[in-house]
């Protein structure tokens, strides 16, 4: 291993770093290279030149390759450097070379005891998509010798390895500790990962006010004021907000287009906005705008999201044939709820039989609540009122108290109990009961179901049991 010296002119490098003074930073280190000194010098001053390059990604690549390549070329021994070949993997995952490779070679540089190359060795198994791998890395004791401007960066690493695996509760208290530590443009920045990790992490109101106190004029690029704007608009949205979340989303647009770009992510959260707007036209407008403009991996995510706008709308045919494209999608992670769906067109569109095949399948791939609650209306609908009753039960285990599925398997439970005439009152109550918790008072099922507990009750003289 190559004994990294002590050079005077590395520390105001260090401290213009920490100071985000990239500019000055690199003019005393290229000033300092350019200077007589022997070749080990002159070698670990490039080095440490390609070292700042990779600190800005895919843009430092040609400057960090170059003084790579001028280091080993002043010192050839210099490529025995543990940050030698720790930066030489972070720059062959910005080329996408093979991840295995990477991995490899990264994992290798970092067990030289030196925080310095272990931080870019880390650095490189993130930019390769294997964040998991650098976790150990970053956490080890040695990583608080990292000076002032990595110290930051990484947890700012960690939150984005904890991303890699969605351990979002993880990725934000590393944000957090990454912004509490960084300042001015790149606190912003920080801060915004900390803000989108909680909402991934169901924490809204966390992160609206993570939101709220970023200071707009220290964003560093239009492209963070467009993100703050996109995730204050999925913080209403999730809210139920939908009227702010669409100011918010239109001004992330207005950004977008004045950039000449259009993002999946954003035309998406517009369609779905619209969509509980129900301003189905416009909905429809943006998610075929989502579709156009999806990754590969995305457009079913998109085709999903449209074919579910217009189901709601009883637009049953279109929906159907956004479907039938999506089912052919064989690497789509959510085929058993495309099956499920399928199965509650088909059965609104009179196919019972179809909707019956479907409906098996999708229960056959994890859909239960959706499943058993389409075979439940199914049995319903045929007046098969026990074997429906059976089927809305298995629903109702099958979710959550107050999500969609429970309500409607509760309200299903009511109405079919009544069906059967009133047999078990107490039992209506109960499943009534449990729906009206989660209805608005005006709500058609509200009065429904509270006309049904009405007349159990006089069944039961007024009580919610029978009496011994």
């Amino acid at each position: 291993m190559v004994a990294r010296q002590l050079i005077p002119e590395i520390e105001p490098v260090q401290s213009a770093l920490a100071q985000g003074e990239y500019e000055l930073a690199f003019a005393l280190l290229e000033t300092a290279a350019q200077q007589q000194r022997g070749c080990a010098e002159k070698s670990q001053l490039e080095l440490y030149l390609a070292a700042i390059y990779a600190l800005y990604g895919q843009d430092g690549l040609e400057g960090g390759l170059r003084y790579l390549k001028a280091a080993s070329e002043s010192q050839s021994v210099i490529v025995q450097d543990p940050l030698y070949r720790a930066l030489y993997w972070r720059f062959s995952a910005y080329r996408g070379d093979a991840i295995q490779d990477v991995k490899r070679g990264a994992l290798a540089a970092a067990q030289s005891g030196d925080a310095f190359s272990a931080y870019h060795a880390a650095s490189a198994l993130v930019d390769a998509g294997v964040g998991n791998e650098a976790v150990s890395i970053l956490e080890r004791g040695d990583m608080a010798e990292l000076p002032e401007y990595l110290a930051w960066r990484r947890w700012s690493l960690l939150g984005q390895s904890y991303e890699q695996h969605n351990d979002w509760q993880k990725a934000a208290e590393a944000y957090a500790r990454a912004a509490s530590l960084s300042q001015r443009a790149e606190q912003q920045t920080e801060l915004l990962n900390l803000a989108a990790c909680l909402l991934e992490a169901g924490e809204n109101k966390q992160a609206l006010a993570v939101l709220t106190s970023i200071d707009e004029l220290l964003l560093d690029a239009q492209t963070d004021l467009t993100i703050k704007n996109y995730l204050e608009g999925r913080v209403h949205l999730q809210l139920d907000n939908p009227n702010t979340a669409l100011r918010q989303f239109l001004q992330a647009r207005a950004l977008e287009e004045s950039a000449g770009e259009l993002s999946f992510n954003l035309s998406l959260a517009l369609g779905q906005t619209y969509a509980t707007l129900e301003r189905l036209e416009l909905a429809m407008m943006a998610f075929r705008e989502a579709i156009d403009n999806a990754p590969l991996e995305q457009r079913s995510v998109a085709l999903h999201e449209a074919s579910f706008a217009l189901f709601e709308r009883g637009r049953l045919i279109e929906a159907r044939e956004m479907l039938s494209e999506v089912e052919r999608d064989q690497d789509y992670a959510f085929r058993a709820s495309v099956y499920a769906d399928l199965a509650e067109i088909e059965f609104r569109l009179g196919n019972i039989d179809l909707a019956k095949e479907l409906a098996c399948r999708a229960l056959d791939l994890g859909a239960v609540a959706a499943a058993c609650l389409c075979l439940g209306n199914i049995a319903y609908d045929c007046y098969l009122l026990d074997e429906a009753v059976t089927w809305f039960e298995q629903a109702a285990s099958a979710s959550s108290p107050g999500e969609i599925d429970w309500l409607v398997a509760q309200q299903m439970l009511a109405d079919t109990l009544v069906q059967q005439g009133y047999q078990n009152p107490a039992r209506i109550i109960r499943h009534a009961k449990a729906a009206l918790a989660y209805l608005q008072p005006r709500e058609e099922w509200a009065i429904i179901l509270r006309d049904y507990v009405k007349n159990a009750q006089t069944r039961l003289g007024g009580h919610t049991k029978l009496l011994n």
